[in-house]
């Protein structure tokens, strides 16, 4: 018969120690830059000033997804403009921060890897965002609140001239393991 002071022992030093905890990464957000307001013309080409705070949104955006560390993942994304193609979603796999894969929706094979999604990893989206506020007469953009990524831009070229816009939708970002 076991004592009750042995099977103590037994309980106390007979699991193996828990896993240590994963790292802690720590993002800091500059709180006395508020982000800038959104525009309410669509008559007028941005300013410098708003060019640049769109920029500097992008750049600690992007610094922000990088600490998370989030390589692999799969992401839904749309594409809009006057182009050949229809605005079809699809789902990019991506592995080791490149597009390797397409599927549909339904998360069938998509054919093979393509634009215009295949242009669009979470990096290559913030380089679309920096490219599109820095070139563009019109450009705006939103971010995912979970992990900051864009996932909505929309543009126009140059004001005045048909068929020069575009937009871009990517969600449903899911982390691979």
């Amino acid at each position: 018969m076991v004592s009750v002071g042995g099977a103590l022992v037994m309980a106390c030093h007979g699991a193996p120690p828990p896993p240590p905890f994963p790292p802690v990464v720590t993002v800091v957000v500059d709180t006395a830059t508020r982000p800038p307001a959104r525009r309410v013309r669509s008559d007028t080409a941005l300013s410098a000033a708003e060019r640049d705070a769109l920029v500097r949104e992008a750049q600690t955006r992007r610094a922000a997804w990088r600490a998370l560390g989030i390589t692999d993942y799969r992401l839904r994304v749309a594409v809009g403009c006057f182009c050949p193609w229809r605005d079809t979603p699809a789902v990019v796999e991506v592995r080791g921060g490149v597009a390797v894969g397409l599927r549909d929706t339904s998360g069938r094979g998509f054919g093979k890897l393509r634009e215009p999604w295949s242009l669009y990893t979470v990096e290559a989206l913030f380089d679309a965002v920096e490219q599109g506020a820095r070139r563009n007469d019109l450009f705006e953009v939103t971010y995912d609140p979970r992990y900051g990524y864009p996932t909505y831009m929309h543009g126009d070229a140059r004001l005045g001239l048909p068929d020069d816009w575009f937009w871009v939708r990517a969600t449903e970002l899911t982390p691979r393991h």
